[in-house]
Formats: structure tokens, C-alpha cells, sequence
């Protein structure tokens, strides 16, 4: 019989569609449940028996939010991680290009070199202050990934990479910025619709 349980359900799922995975395995798993609790239910198989059900298990907004604060955590983490990864990598490129610009000397002037150090020192700072206080802020993520994207191509321009040729492991190591500046930000816009779909649960709860 359907009605009370496949609504809860399919609130669940609504609230939740902002992690499709996740909102998949739990509303199977609370459909399982509440099925399991409205056959047991002395009722069955009346009305009654799923909305006692419903009634025992909370309202699907209370729970979906509780889920969201858990998506936010990890999102959070594979952010962070995606930071770090870009950090590493950024680092290694940077010194790379320095080693290789010794030997064929920078096309410009000295404000490209400027802005590649500083602002990787930038994106440094604000990652370490972020990690110790503000773990889930979208604000220091997204200065972050600025910093670090202004230091990438200011790092690019600077050796001019591809008019000079480059060696190979120069270019690979400035793709692999590129692509996971792609994949920083990537995160960070998915963290930030995290972030505002789990206050809007906790606000209108």
C-alpha cells in the first residue's frame, strides 16, 4: 500500500538531492525501515499502521538535515584535500619553472614574479588560518583558490611556457595545476551548496 511512507520518502529524497548518492541510500534505507515498522504495527495494514510509522521515525526535514550536517563534514574534507593536493603540486611547479628560468631567464618584468610568490604565500596563510578555525567556510576555501589560481598564471605568464618551449616536465607540471584548480573548484562550489541547502533545513525546521 502506498501514501504516507512513499511521501515521507520522496520529501527525504528532495531534501537530500543535493548529494544524489547520498540521498539514494537514504531513502532506501528509511523506506526499508518505516515499511518494516508499519507491517509490525497492529494496524496493519491500515492507514493508521504508516502513520504511526512516520510518526515514531520524526518529520523528513528534522532528519534530512541531520544527514546534511554529516555531507557537509565529509564535502568538507575532500575540499581540503583538494586544497592540499593543489598546494603540493603548485609548489612543485613553482620550483620547477624557477629551475628552468635559470637557465633561459624570465620574459617579463619583476611583477609576475611578484604575484607567483606572494600570492601561493597568500593561499598558505589563509589555508593554515582556515584548517585551525574556519574549517567549512566557503569564504576562506574560495580566497584560497583565488590566491593560488593568481600565483598559477601569474607563474605561467611569467616563464611564457608555451612560446619559450618548455620542457615536458615543466608543461605536465603546470596542467596538473590547472587541472586541479578545476577540481578545487569544483569542491568549493559543491561545499558552498551544501552549506546553504543544510541552513535552509535547520532554518525552516
Amino acid at each position: 500500500m502506498a501514501g504516507l511512507i512513499d511521501d515521507y520518502v520522496a520529501r527525504l529524497r528532495r531534501d537530500l538531492d543535493f548529494d544524489p548518492s547520498l540521498a539514494g541510500r537514504m531513502a532506501d534505507e528509511v523506506e526499508s525501515h518505516l515499511w518494516e515498522a508499519a507491517e509490525a504495527d497492529p494496524a496493519w495494514p491500515l492507514p493508521e499502521a504508516q502513520r504511526r510509522a512516520v510518526e515514531r521515525f520524526g518529520l523528513a526535514r528534522e532528519f534530512a538535515g541531520q544527514f546534511a550536517v554529516d555531507a557537509v563534514n565529509r564535502q568538507a574534507k575532500r575540499t581540503w584535500g583538494a586544497l592540499l593536493a593543489t598546494l603540493v603540486v603548485t609548489f612543485i611547479a613553482m620550483r620547477l619553472r624557477v629551475i628552468w628560468l635559470g637557465e633561459v631567464g624570465d620574459t617579463l618584468s619583476t611583477l609576475a614574479p611578484l604575484i607567483d610568490r606572494y600570492a601561493f604565500v597568500a593561499a598558505i596563510t589563509l589555508g593554515t588560518i582556515g584548517w585551525l578555525a574556519f574549517r567549512c567556510s566557503v569564504v576562506t576555501l574560495a580566497l584560497c583558490l583565488s590566491a593560488l589560481a593568481a600565483s598559477i598564471v601569474a607563474g605561467i605568464v611569467r616563464a611564457d611556457l608555451f612560446v619559450e618551449g618548455a620542457p615536458l616536465h615543466v608543461l605536465l607540471a603546470a596542467a596538473g595545476e590547472i587541472a586541479l584548480i578545476g577540481l578545487l573548484s569544483f569542491h568549493v562550489v559543491s561545499l558552498g551548496r551544501r552549506l546553504r541547502r543544510t541552513a535552509s533545513l535547520r532554518r525552516i525546521s
